[in-house]
């Protein structure tokens, strides 16, 4: 639309680090958001509004940093409330940053399989981009552990760009992040 004021929506997708853990944003995303710092938003900080996301992958069997497989209803509240707390203090980091350069923002927290979760958020909040960090595995690790990023460039319903992280940023392991 010609003309028009409102800001481009940038979905951004984070994650923390496997490495370092929460509150730690991962390589790859903290490289996304870098770039599209420097790259999209540059001086025009009024012109975008932000979305940031972060998709938590549920505990599989519930016994995450348990030591004991008899676990009360309160164990599994404590978990739940531990998790959304790290959730948070991640997406404190983007917001943070936004803030100081007074570029608009929101962020939330969903639960589920990120791939899936980023692509039906898309389709809820129907931002211009979306925006997700790459670790730039190679064929046979992508057999193994599949890419979010890859999955979202076939399946969301806008615009994608996917920045992978620098070389010298890489962990030992490509997998790490």
């Amino acid at each position: 639309m010609a003309g028009s004021t409102e800001p481009t929506r940038v979905m951004v997708a984070v994650n923390e680090s496997s490495i370092k853990g929460y509150p730690h944003p991962s390589i790859s995303c903290r490289a996304a958001f870098d770039w599209m710092l420097s790259k999209l938003v540059r001086s025009n900080a009024g012109g975008f509004h932000l979305l940031f996301l972060h998709v938590q992958v549920p505990d599989e069997d519930g016994f995450d940093d348990m030591d004991s497989i008899y676990a009360s209803p309160e164990d599994f509240q404590r978990m739940k409330q531990r998790d959304k707390t790290r959730g948070l203090h991640l997406l404190e980091y983007f917001v943070n940053q936004c803030h100081q350069m007074e570029i608009k923002c929101e962020a939330w927290i969903k639960q589920g399989d990120p791939k899936e979760v980023i692509c039906s958020e898309v389709k809820r909040v129907q931002p211009d981009l979306l925006v997700v960090g790459s670790r730039g595995l190679g064929p046979f690790q992508r057999v193994f552990v599949g890419t979010v990023s890859e999955f979202c460039v076939k399946h969301a319903d806008c615009p994608v760009i996917t920045i992978k992280r620098k070389a010298g940023e890489a962990p030992q392991d490509p997998v790490d992040d």
